[in-house]
């Protein structure tokens, strides 16, 4: 990877400033949309009713200047413009594009734009930061997520456990934590992510074993409290891949053909025996108990089969007041990433996000089976988009945007693992092009002393 020690542009500066910057931006980014202690920094109570509280903007104002930030500190440690990926950049400006046929113009163009400045400020920091600093970052963020979410819990519960008095009620979450996030299911992916990183990358903890073990636990506590049946089942599933990609000895495009059959054999036995299968959670086979709702949406998504409604809105302003309508307050959306993003963008959307996602998990693979040192960051980078895949058959947020914990590092991900391996193959071939430019050299001032006597 390249070294940080000097400023293209300016190489006075040390390279180390710049760094460090990087790393408080990603931070920060991370963060806002993330979005962890929700109704600490945008001003709501949840035992108050929706439409007696005013939300601060000042989330939102982060969202937009952060990525700017990012660009303008690689611009300055560069000089030059962001190398930005092309597969995960069609996707968004497909998003952006449905502003045209949205049925909400101003909500699909708004949530559009916050993913598109979200994927250019993560393409802008992995300019500056190499990746074992970048997936570092990524580490110690999940341990203030799995401590914090504990703390909430403990001592403020009217914040980090659902509530009878919630202003959105639903009588199978109370009692449940979501620590620092808005939703018991929020803390159960993040949990899930943690609890894998934590247990089979310790590499990336840059600490004692006994704050390891903390770490482990409190993380462990948050998946089984939040209890979401979801994030257990992708964990488990993301266990098997690990075992798969670590022991199995085949190419990258075997193991992700059984990457993707696994998984389809796994949906289909759900389909087909899910009451059976999880009679002893006592869900439907989506973990969710909405099963009844798919057709709903199938019908809708059968209308507009192609483009979709546009993106974010289709969810929020088309078929939220159908199922709720219908169904009541307890069906809110799909509870399905993948009839969601048809709903927002339609077949050319799904296609297009199925193919950056199968792209990033095949080319991930073969750097985690290929190289030594980075094999663990190129594993925790893969894992978010596999978890995405699988959580995506219970809950909307991983694929549907990036302000969600999955959803944020998915998207994350897709940018982040062309870029790396980008960057290193053109670093590889200037060192190339430099050491035989300096043997020519070498040779050339050889021929001309031997000519000269």
């Amino acid at each position: 990877m390249r070294s940080l020690t000097r400023s293209n542009a300016q190489p006075q500066i040390s390279g180390l400033i710049y760094s460090k910057a990087a790393e408080l931006l990603l931070i920060g980014l991370l963060l806002v949309f993330i979005y962890p202690f929700f109704f600490v920094i945008s001003g709501t109570d949840p035992a108050l009713p929706t439409a007696s509280q005013s939300e601060t903007k000042i989330v939102y104002y982060l969202q937009m200047a952060l990525p700017f930030s990012c660009v303008a500190i690689a611009l300055m440690c560069r000089g030059s413009g962001v190398c930005l990926p092309i597969a995960i950049m069609s996707y968004a400006s497909i998003c952006l594009a449905s502003t045209i046929w949205s049925v909400e113009p101003y909500g699909t163009f708004k949530q559009a734009s916050l993913m598109f400045l979200y994927i250019l400020a993560i393409a802008a920091v992995c300019q500056v930061l190499d990746i074992g600093t970048f997936c570092k970052i990524i580490v110690k963020l999940l341990v203030f997520l799995m401590l914090a979410s504990v703390v909430m819990a403990v001592a403020f519960p009217n914040y980090g456990i659902h509530q009878v008095s919630d202003s959105i009620h639903q009588d199978d979450h109370v009692g449940r934590w979501r620590g620092v996030f808005a939703h018991k299911n929020q803390l159960g992916a993040a949990a899930s992510i943690s609890v894998f990183t934590f247990l089979f990358l310790p590499r990336l903890i840059n600490a004692s074993v006994g704050f390891r073990v903390i770490c482990i636990g409190s993380a462990i506590v948050c998946l089984i409290s939040a209890q979401s049946a979801g994030s257990w089942i992708a964990l488990c599933m993301l266990l098997v891949y690990y075992w798969l990609i670590g022991g199995v000895h085949a190419s990258r495009s075997t193991l992700l053909l059984i990457v993707f059959g696994v998984s389809a054999f796994a949906f289909t036995a759900f389909s087909f025996f899910g009451e059976d299968l999880v009679a002893l959670v006592g869900r439907d086979a989506t973990f969710s108990g909405r099963t009844y709702i798919w057709h709903i949406v199938f019908d809708a998504v059968w209308q507009k089969p192609l483009l979709g409604y546009g993106y974010y809105a289709a969810t929020v302003d088309f078929i939220r007041p159908l199922l709720v309508g219908a169904m009541g307050q307890a069906a809110v959306d799909a509870h399905n990433g993948y009839l969601d993003v048809l709903l927002g963008t339609g077949i050319v959307g799904l296609a297009l996000l199925l193919f950056c996602i199968s792209s990033v998990i095949v080319i991930g693979i073969g750097r985690v089976k290929t190289s030594a040192t980075e094999r663990d960051f190129f594993m925790l980078l893969v894992s978010f988009p596999i978890l995405g895949l699988l959580s995506s058959f219970f809950e909307v947020a991983a694929m549907s945007g990036v302000q969600d914990p999955l959803g944020a590092l998915t998207f994350l991900s897709l940018t982040a693992v062309p870029l790396y391996l980008r960057l290193d193959r053109s670093t590889y071939q200037w060192r190339t092009f430099a050491e035989h430019t300096g043997s020519a050299a070498r040779l050339f001032r050889t021929g001309r002393r031997g000519t000269a006597r």
